[in-house]
């Protein structure tokens, strides 16, 4: 695959982006990863990069295609976040020069989403079809690794006393591996869709997500604690607004209470030959 030019990541040091970062690299492609600092010597290629300024220099000739995994959560103003993220994507587009574009988008995303997040992922995915890139929502990553939505779960599974939202509530998931497997398909073949879902079209209810958590971090049973969803949410945007930070955001809140109602064209994947595991 090497002989197929380099692969640029933006995000590579996040959750998704590193595990893609490692997953192609042991593919045999060339991987540079787009971020604000030098990694450590002889880690990886990289050039500098951020949201808000864009690459600092050129792309190498080489670069085959850029995967678009950046995204800064620490901005909540809702103009805060469209200047750096939505702002941001539209600078990387512009420096591109026609290089092709896989922008890792979300399930969050979707018409009548009521998530800041997922409205500005669907913005970020225009611009993207616009340049002719491909958008990935991914659903819940889990896997090899710890970070991202799951790892904010796996701590409040382990809590002694866990908030249970409504039994209705569910998510689709995607597994690291698979999601690697779906990346690197796209890359070498882009998709006629201009938005896929990557994910297992099975919904997970969030107890099963909450109870299979938790059975990795303690053997003690779980004691679920029924919770208002809306007032949690209340609670946790009124403690922002005064500046109080938590370990979980009310517009992460928002995405949970209101899942994707589908998978975006399902059954791709296992047209171009890729199972896509269930959570279980």
């Amino acid at each position: 695959m090497s002989d197929s030019g380099a692969i640029a990541i933006t995000g590579a040091n996040g959750y998704v982006g590193s595990t893609l970062r490692a997953a192609l690299a042991a593919s045999g492609y060339r991987v540079i990863s787009l971020q604000r600092s030098a990694p450590a010597a002889g880690t990886w290629d990289y050039l500098p990069y951020s949201l808000e300024d864009g690459p600092a220099a050129r792309l190498p000739g080489d670069v085959a295609a850029v995967i678009h995994c950046a995204y800064d959560l620490r901005a909540r103003a809702r103009t805060e976040i469209d200047r750096i993220n939505l702002g941001g994507t539209a600078k990387l587009i512009r420096a591109l020069a026609g290089i092709p574009i896989v922008f890792i988008s979300s399930m969050s995303a979707y018409s009548g989403t009521r998530q800041i997040y997922g409205r500005t992922k669907l913005a970020c995915e225009d611009l993207v079809a616009a340049h002719g890139g491909t958008s990935l929502r991914l659903g819940l990553v889990h896997g090899d690794g710890d970070g991202g939505m799951i790892a904010a779960l796996r701590k409040v599974a382990a809590l002694p006393l866990v908030p249970m939202l409504h039994p209705d509530s569910y998510q689709y998931t995607i597994h690291t591996q698979d999601m690697a497997d779906c990346v690197a398909a796209t890359i070498a073949q882009p998709p006629p869709h201009r938005v896929l879902g990557v994910a297992s079209p099975r919904r997970v209810p969030f107890s099963e997500i909450i109870r299979t958590l938790r059975a990795t971090a303690t053997f003690k049973s779980l004691r679920p604690i029924p919770v208002s969803s809306t007032l949690l949410y209340r609670a946790l945007s009124a403690g922002e607004a005064v500046g109080l930070r938590s370990g979980f955001r009310a517009d992460s809140l928002l995405g949970l209470m209101h899942p994707a109602p589908n998978v975006p064209h399902a059954g791709y994947w296992a047209e171009r030959g890729i199972s896509l595991r269930d959570f279980a």
